[in-house]
């Protein structure tokens, strides 16, 4: 090599280490960046995946090990400059050349596959997260997630070209192949976890599948179930263009049964609205009239309220409440699950507008009003007490307690609010129902159902014999993903839930338990009539 050649091929290797030190600079900024989004994704959403929730640990060591190899590269990066050699690379402890060939395909190739899921984690998170946070921090944090994919595949690319078509010495990127190590270590030990994940349902449990995810080409969620007379079960939930999604195109539909779940009918769409956001469906029936009634919102900001006086199969056009309540500009969503009829004739519809509270009409739905706020919580649930108070339970924050609160005046105004030392809150909707009164039996119950942890997951179901004050009897139903339910009873008293629940992923399917109090207590309780 004459001076000339010498002093291109110095020239060369210069540009190459300054490129490797901001390469490795680069990847080291996306790292924290991915550590941040990690984090973040643990504090906030970390309770929407069962499977990632009890492997925690694996993003805490992806985190650390990801932000070390980027920093080892920066570090390898400047030595090499400064020694004028190239460091700190995996390759140079191969010397065989196939080897070496295998090792760079090997990388190059599975850093395009990481590439690609890349695109499809941040799509996913970003449907979970859609209207919940800022658009412009989406922006920030889709920031890494876009950066290492374009480096992981870009940089494959320049290696099949250097190689294959221009046929010369190639190596990946410096930092790409310790990346391509860490996310093959978060990637495969979330496989092996996969690979064994059975969750198990509780011996004695009847189920059935009422609502199942991708059925013409969309999910299912937010699940509401009510018994009419003779034992006709109407199941309703909302049908979404993807399961994660909270906004866009949801509909929503019903399947009915004429024998108390044991077979279903089709699908029927009741609100198609195209693009629009139809949901939270919550049913309630008045026993005097004879007439069910289906509120839900749009978009979060209107709500309606449609009518059926033959049991669902027809139903009238929906009218529009959002006025009467005077609930312009507020955030609205009723329900989701079940209203009551308390024992005076009021009709109850939990939900939140602007803040918990009840929507209840005196004159068998005719008109409606608007109660008071309750002061916290979301998705309420409520149930009538003995001495005729009405009791409210509340979603919280993920880790705390689910909020209870009593109304002596039918939720015109609320006693102060505390939290339930026995129902632990995993951040999602949970049913509450009224089992049996001291009128009709000798002892009173009310059941509860919910995930049994931080995260949405082990499906249980609870009862009180004190009106809710304690929840002493407790049962897992499913120890895998679950979420949203809805209880209801059959007139044999056989105990109806249809809740959220998947092998992997709760969205899988939307799916219908029966069991009994023989079940539920181990044969400690029996149902004694007066």
């Amino acid at each position: 090599m004459d001076k000339e050649e010498q002093k291109t091929h110095n020239q060369i290797l210069t540009k190459t280490y300054k490129w490797d030190i901001y390469l490795g600079i680069l990847l080291t900024i996306f790292a924290v960046l991915l550590g941040g989004v990690a984090f973040i994704f643990i504090m906030m959403f970390g309770g929407e995946f069962l499977i990632v929730a009890e492997n925690e640990w694996i993003l805490y060591v992806f985190t650390a090990l990801l932000i070390g190899g980027t920093i080892y590269s920066v570090i390898m990066a400047v030595l090499s400059k400064r020694s004028d050699r190239l460091r700190g690379l995996l390759i140079e402890k191969i010397s065989n050349k196939n080897a070496r060939l295998a090792w760079l395909l090997f990388w190059a190739i599975w850093n395009i596959f990481v590439g690609i899921v890349l695109f499809f984690i941040f799509r996913l998170l970003y449907l979970g997260s859609a209207e919940a946070i800022p658009i412009i921090l989406i922006v920030i944090l889709g920031i890494p997630f876009f950066g290492y994919a374009a480096l992981l595949i870009i940089g494959s690319i320049k290696l099949f070209l250097e190689k294959f078509r221009f046929k010369r010495e190639a190596r990946l990127m410096r930092g790409l192949t310790v990346s391509g190590i860490v996310f093959l270590f978060v990637f495969g030990s979330f496989g092996v976890i996969m690979a064994f994940w059975n969750p198990q349902w509780a011996s004695g449990v009847q189920r059935q599948k009422i609502f199942v995810g991708n059925q013409i080409g969309r999910g299912y969620r937010i699940p509401a179930l009510i018994v009419l007379p003779n034992d006709i079960m109407l199941a309703f939930c909302e049908s979404r263009w993807d399961a994660m999604a909270d906004w866009g195109d949801i509909d929503i539909v019903m399947k009915r049964s004429f024998d108390g779940g044991e077979t279903w009918g089709d699908l029927q769409v009741l609100q198609n609205r195209g693009e629009h956001t139809v949901h939270n469906p919550c049913p309630i029936f008045d026993n005097d009239t004879q007439t069910l009634f289906l509120p839900f919102c749009v978009d979060y900001k209107r709500i309606f309220i449609m009518s059926s006086t033959d049991l669902g199969i027809t139903w009238s056009e929906p009218r529009e409440l959002t006025q009467e309540l005077d609930s312009e500009g507020l955030y609205c969503a009723t329900g989701p699950g079940n209203g009551i009829q308390m024992s005076n004739g009021r009709l109850i519809i939990p939900a939140n507008i602007g803040g918990a509270c009840v929507v209840f009409s005196d004159d068998n739905g005719i008109t409606w009003q608007k109660g008071a706020y309750v002061g916290e919580g979301e998705e309420p649930q409520v149930f009538e007490s003995l001495n005729g108070s009405l009791v409210i339970n509340c979603r919280v924050g993920r880790g705390g307690n689910r909020l209870i609160a009593w109304s002596y005046n039918g939720g015109e105004a609320w006693e102060s609010y505390y939290y339930a030392k026995d129902l632990p809150e995993a951040g999602t909707q949970a049913s509450v129902f009224r089992f049996t009164n001291t009128s009709t039996h000798m002892r009173s119950r009310v059941l509860f159902s919910n995930p049994n942890f931080f995260s949405r997951g082990h499906f249980t179901l609870r009862m009180s014999y004190d009106e809710g004050e304690t929840w002493n009897v407790s049962k897992q139903v499913y120890a895998g993903p679950s979420a949203y339910s809805s209880i209801t009873i059959l007139s044999d008293y056989t105990i109806c839930i249809l809740f959220e629940a998947g092998k992997y992923d709760l969205r899988e399917s939307i799916t219908l338990i029966k069991v009994d109090i023989d079940w539920l207590t181990d044969g400690q309780d029996k149902l004694v009539s007066k």
